[in-house]
Order: structure tokens, then C-alpha cells, then sequence
């Protein structure tokens, strides 16, 4: 599972504070817990109104001081994705690409350019999916665009577009299903997640969060922006990989186990 820690998203009150006063130290130390605790790639996000073109190259940077994980640059800005993608010491991965013709336009030709691993939201002109068969279908758009504009399957994580079950019922099943399907039509795409979207609004949003994380990887999810200082999603996820065969021998379970991280 590749795991990209969620916390350094500046659209939240507390961090776009942070990075408003530019304090490296407070970044650093989310940064350095993320790593800590598990996260192979952090997410960056310095989407402050009107900042983005300087926050986000600042971030990079800041990051890049306290970890030695890549990065994946949550931004739809081509002038602040210019700015910071040189600045990667690793590749990059971009969130996101959507199925919206202005935002492909904009963006393909610098991702061609660097060429980063690229998160494909079902995100259409219509706006967020409906269905099953809408994440589907934008997803089978996505990745055939992507694939003709030379980016090879394993470069592309399809996001399913995770939406909050306090706004309709039927998100949460929907985005099940649609994991599966996908998986099933693009066997060597990857599915990812931004998982923590599901409970806005509901209260005891860690519960909901583990467990639509598992049920995604249950469907073949392989990838997850979530918050890895969570211990007990951690630990979930280890063991639905050594229960699902992708922890050969258990070895990585065990592991956990040996250092402490499976609790008591």
C-alpha cells in the first residue's frame, strides 16, 4: 500500500496559518511525524487564495529539509506546479488530473515535461460522479487519454472520487463497487483514495475512515492519501495486507509486531 500522509494541506485552518507566517519549524515537525509513522509519500498542499504560486515552491523546500519521502503536489495551478516540480530531489506524483478539458489543457503539457506520477480524479464537466457506472466511465476516459499521451498504466493512480456519505447513501457503496470494476477493466492501473473525504460532517470520522479502507482494499485500493499518524488505520492496513496475500509470509506484519506498532 502506498500511503500519503494527508497533513500538510494548507486549505486547514491551523496549517494555513502556519504557512501564512512561513513557520518552516511547524511543517518540518508534521513532515518528520508523517515519515515516522509510516507514510511512504506526503501530500503538499499550499493552496492559500492568491499564495499558491509562492507557498507551494516554499513547502517543497521546507519538506524536502526534514524527509527524504517524494512528494505528491496537490495542486491544479500550472504556475505554481512549474515552480515547485524542478525542485522534487525525487519524482513527484501530481493530485490531480481531472476529466475537465480546460484543467487537461493546462496542465498535460507540463506533465509530459516532467513526467510525475499522476492521481486521476473521476472528476468530470458535470461535476462530482453519481454512480457506479459515472466513476467508471470517467475513469475509462482518464486513463485512456493518459495512455495516449504516452503515460504508462503503472504511472497512473485512478481516484474514484471519494465523497461524503452524509450527503448522499450511496456514495460510499458506489465508490466500492466502482474500485473493483476498475481494477478489473485496467489490471495494471492503480486505484487510490482520498479516504478521510467520506466523514466530513459526521462525528467519529477516524471509525469511518478505517473501515472504508479497508473495504477499498478489499477491492484492490493500492494507494490512499490518509493521515498516518492514525496508529489504528496503521495497523489496519497491516493486516488487510497480510490477510489479502500482499504481505508475503507476513513478513512486513510481523515486523510491525517486533517494533511495537501493532499495539498491545
Amino acid at each position: 500500500m502506498l500511503i500519503i500522509g494527508e497533513l500538510i494541506n494548507c486549505t486547514r485552518k491551523k496549517v494555513g496559518e502556519a504557512a501564512q507566517k512561513r513557520d518552516a519549524g511547524f511543517f518540518k515537525e508534521i513532515a518528520l511525524k508523517q515519515a515516522n509513522a509510516g507514510a511512504s509519500m506526503l501530500d503538499v498542499n499550499g493552496g492559500l487564495a492568491g499564495q499558491e504560486v509562492e507557498v507551494l515552491p516554499w513547502l517543497v523546500n521546507i519538506v524536502q529539509e526534514a524527509v527524504a519521502v517524494p512528494l505528491c503536489l496537490d495542486s491544479a495551478d500550472p504556475a505554481a506546479l512549474r515552480r515547485a516540480l524542478p525542485l522534487c530531489k525525487q519524482r513527484a506524483m501530481i493530485n490531480s488530473i481531472t476529466d475537465e478539458v480546460a484543467r487537461q489543457q493546462a496542465l498535460l503539457p507540463l506533465l509530459k515535461e516532467f513526467r510525475p506520477k499522476l492521481i486521476a480524479l473521476c472528476l468530470g464537466e458535470a461535476g462530482p460522479p453519481s454512480s457506479v457506472a459515472d466513476r467508471v466511465s470517467t475513469a475509462s476516459r482518464l486513463v485512456d487519454r493518459l495512455t495516449a499521451e504516452g503515460f504508462a498504466l503503472d504511472d497512473i493512480y485512478v481516484d474514484p472520487c471519494v465523497l461524503p456519505i452524509s450527503t448522499g447513501p450511496e456514495h460510499g457503496k458506489s465508490l466500492v463497487e466502482a474500485t473493483g470494476l476498475i481494477k478489473v477493466r485496467y489490471p495494471g492501473v492503480h486505484v487510490s483514495a482520498g479516504v478521510s473525504n467520506v466523514s466530513f460532517g459526521l462525528p467519529m470520522r477516524k471509525l469511518l475512515n478505517q473501515v472504508l479502507l479497508l473495504l477499498l482494499m478489499a477491492q484492490g485500493l493500492d494507494a490512499a492519501i490518509v493521515d498516518p499518524c492514525d496508529p489504528q488505520l496503521m495497523m489496519n492496513i497491516r493486516a488487510a495486507e497480510a490477510l489479502l496475500g500482499r504481505d508475503e509470509f507476513c513478513a512486513n506484519y510481523i515486523q510491525a509486531f517486533r517494533e511495537g506498532k501493532l499495539g498491545q
